[in-house]
Parts: C-alpha cells; sequence; structure tokens
C-alpha cells in the first residue's frame, strides 16, 4: 500500500501532536510546529455505518533546512510495521499516487 503516516492518538494528545510523532516515528522526519501551525481536519468519519472509526487530517510543514531533516532520517519502527519512505514534493506526490499507483493500493 501507499500511506501518509498515520496512527492513533494517545490519551492526552491532540491530533497535532499525535501526527508530528507518527511522522517522527514512520518516517524519521521532525515536522514543524513553530513557524508553522498544523492544519487539521473536523473529524471525519471513514466507513460509516460499518465502523465508528473516524480520522483527523494533519498537515504539517517539514523544514528540510532542520538538522534532524539531513541525510536519510531513521524511522523507529514498531515491531512488526514495514515501512520504505519516499520523499515527494506534495502535489506530485499526491497526483502520483491518484494516477499511477503501480499495482499499490494508496490509502489516505
Amino acid at each position: 500500500t501507499i500511506e501518509f503516516p498515520a496512527g492513533l492518538i494517545d490519551d492526552g494528545e491532540t491530533p497535532e501532536e499525535a501526527a508530528l510523532r507518527e511522522l517522527r516515528e514512520e518516517t524519521g522526519y521532525v515536522g514543524e510546529r513553530c513557524r508553522v501551525v498544523p492544519q487539521v481536519s473536523p473529524q471525519v468519519c471513514m466507513s460509516p455505518g460499518l465502523t465508528d472509526e473516524s480520522v483527523h487530517v494533519v498537515v504539517v510543514e517539514v523544514d528540510l533546512n532542520n538538522p534532524y531533516n539531513h541525510g536519510t532520517p531513521k524511522p523507529n519502527l514498531d515491531d512488526g510495521e514495514h515501512v520504505t519512505v519516499k520523499r515527494v514534493e506534495l502535489n506530485a506526490g499526491l497526483k502520483e499516487v491518484l494516477e499511477k499507483a503501480d499495482g499499490n493500493m494508496p490509502i489516505m
């Protein structure tokens, strides 16, 4: 599958904090919270009638000049997680996911 970083919101955590944590854990990249306020969607129901799952979409900025983001950052994956990080420009990446999934199922 082709996926954006995602995960559960821990107790006492905001959607913004969870998004920044999951980004760091799954990609190794450190997102910004000081210079740019993360944009958070309202709570969205993904499969009404099938599950009570809901999500927030959070858009954060990754400053590639931040020393933590130089080179190839190392993810901090949980046991059983297998992730290949592919860094792309946002618009080109979305277009690629939607038009050229190469047999992979995009999950957004």
